[in-house]
């Protein structure tokens, strides 16, 4: 899940601009950060968003419900055919889901038919196995971090922790142009904002993992991790930073 703070919202926005009555697919919408993004900059569009949990999309129908334009928000499994008829939108978004499917390349060849000629893709995916985080040991913070990289949760079918660095070479193999890849670092000194949502993020996910045989530490173990981060950021000695990679794409016109 993404939040409205983050600067990937703004990045997929400015790669992926739709004509100003045009049509934006964010796959994978959640909440809807990204297409209120989308809302702000373009209120004549039409935006469409798709996601596994029935939740989030209620959200998002929520958040998006005065959009002028309008907005289509369903349920859909991404595994599968995108239910949007062949070059019916003008550009179209995601923000790391492609990780949670057990072939990526089938929802790019689903993202090249549904773009209209000459319209535009951004795929983006964090590296979560670039993670950056200072104060634990070494050992340990390797162990945890290395732990929610390769966790694939209940509602995952797949996991690849891995999926940031290689999005170039997905996109490259597929049917869509590519025209750039642009990193996005996000970091921090302190444990606020991003950082700290990332960090419950990872406490969380490793601790529920540990419980259930599925990591390869125990939760006593998450909890003097995260305790020996809380402290160094107390003392001044936190660090964190992750890298987000986001492969901007077209179609032929």
């Amino acid at each position: 899940m993404s939040e409205t703070d983050e600067a990937i919202h703004d990045l997929l926005v400015d790669s992926a601009p739709p004509p100003p009555d045009g049509r934006v697919a964010d796959l994978g919408c959640g909440r809807g950060p990204t297409l209120a993004a989308f809302a702000r900059r373009f209120p004549a569009a039409r935006l469409i968003g798709l996601d596994v949990s029935a939740t989030d999309v209620g959200a998002a129908r929520a958040a998006l419900a005065d959009h002028p334009g309008g907005a289509d928000l369903r349920v859909a499994d991404l595994s599968e055919p995108l239910p949007l008829a062949d070059g019916s939108v003008d550009s179209v978004v995601s923000y790391n889901v492609l990780e949670c499917l057990a072939d990526p390349a089938a929802l790019l060849r689903e993202v090249a038919r549904v773009l209209r000629p000459g319209g535009r893709a951004v795929m983006a995916h964090v590296d979560f196995d670039s993670l950056m985080i200072a104060g634990a040991p070494r050992e340990l913070d390797r162990r945890i971090c290395h732990a929610f990289t390769d966790d694939q949760q209940p509602w995952m079918e797949h996991v690849d922790g891995r999926i940031g660095r290689k999005l170039p070479g997905l996109l490259a193999t597929s049917p869509l142009v590519v025209e750039r890849v642009v990193p996005l670092v996000t970091a921090s000194t302190e444990l606020t904002g991003h950082a700290a949502r990332r960090i419950g993020h990872i406490r969380e996910a490793v601790t529920s993992a540990a419980a259930e045989g599925r990591a390869p530490v125990s939760p006593a173990e998450v909890t003097e991790w995260d305790a020996a981060v809380r402290r160094a950021a107390a003392e001044g000695r936190f660090y964190f930073a992750e890298t987000a990679v986001a492969v901007i794409a077209r179609t032929a016109a």
